[in-house]
């Protein structure tokens, strides 16, 4: 008998269930939405494509040079936040997807001990020519990390991190691993409960794909871009299945714009 091609997406991230479907097509794209959590993530895993070049060439260092004050607005404005629930003041902290290690520096300022992981080449090799920073390639759920660090941190900050992930349920459950007790995981990433992006769930379905409107702005097929996208729910429920206890919090200042604005939590292990 013939076999049929089982639809590797067929799965859902979030909830580990079968019937995800594909709803919305988008560019060289498809989100699928699963039909019992309501989860969206896109048909993509930055796994399936070759590594990148991890020669810091002139070129990728205009390129990263071009881009590094994006969001740099945003690291005070973390660290007061990071300052109200959690002592840094030689706290052992992870910063999940460090990108150049700006953020680092800073706990570092405050008498921190910092480590960092980053899966980009290019980024770590500039955060290490620029800054001084080893940054590891290793993910939270690599061995070395859960065998070398069990319990280790008294801080670990994932900022616009989890909707880049191949596995977001995965990359907390490891994080949860890694921090002690009494410790403090803080997150943001960006809100599917905007009204954006229902409004473009809508023109989507309706134009047959034809006006994703802000769908673009929330997903990426590009290495490392949006893979998911959280309703606070979702993501306070996943942070309670990894055993921790998230609290919604607020970066005072951010932006208010209204297809960027985000989920904040801070999330404590008991």
């Amino acid at each position: 008998m013939p076999t049929h091609h089982q639809d590797p997406f067929n799965r859902c991230k979030l909830c580990d269930q079968d019937g995800c479907i594909p709803a919305y097509p988008l560019g060289k794209g498809t989100i699928h939405r699963c039909s019992h959590c309501d989860f969206h993530f896109l048909n993509h895993l930055d796994g399936s494509m070759p590594e990148e070049n991890s020669t810091l060439s002139t070129a990728g260092r205009r390129y990263i040079e071009a881009r590094i004050d994006e969001g740099q607005h945003l690291q005070p404005l973390r660290l007061h936040l990071v300052q109200q629930h959690s002592a840094l003041n030689g706290a052992m902290t992870l910063d999940i997807g460090a990108g150049l290690g700006q953020f680092m520096l800073l706990l570092q300022q405050q008498g921190a001990t910092t480590c960092g992981i980053e899966p980009s080449a290019l980024r770590r090799a500039y955060a290490r020519e620029a800054y001084g920073l080893e940054l590891s390639p290793h993910l939270s759920e690599h061995d070395y990390w859960q065998s070398g660090y069990p319990g280790a941190f008294d801080l670990i900050t994932l900022w616009d991190v989890i909707e880049h992930v191949d596995d977001p349920r995965s990359t907390l459950t490891a994080a949860a691993a890694l921090l002690k007790p009494g410790g403090t995981l803080f997150l943001d990433t960006p809100n599917r409960d905007l009204f954006s992006y229902r409004l473009s769930q809508i023109a989507c379905r309706l134009s047959g794909g034809k006006v994703p409107l802000f769908l673009p702005h929330f997903y990426s097929t590009i290495r490392y871009g949006h893979k998911q996208i959280f309703t606070r729910r979702q993501i306070t429920g996943l942070l309670q299945q990894c055993g921790l206890t998230p609290t919604p919090v607020e970066l005072r200042g951010q932006t208010r714009r209204a297809f960027v604005r985000k989920i904040v939590l801070a999330a404590h292990k008991p």
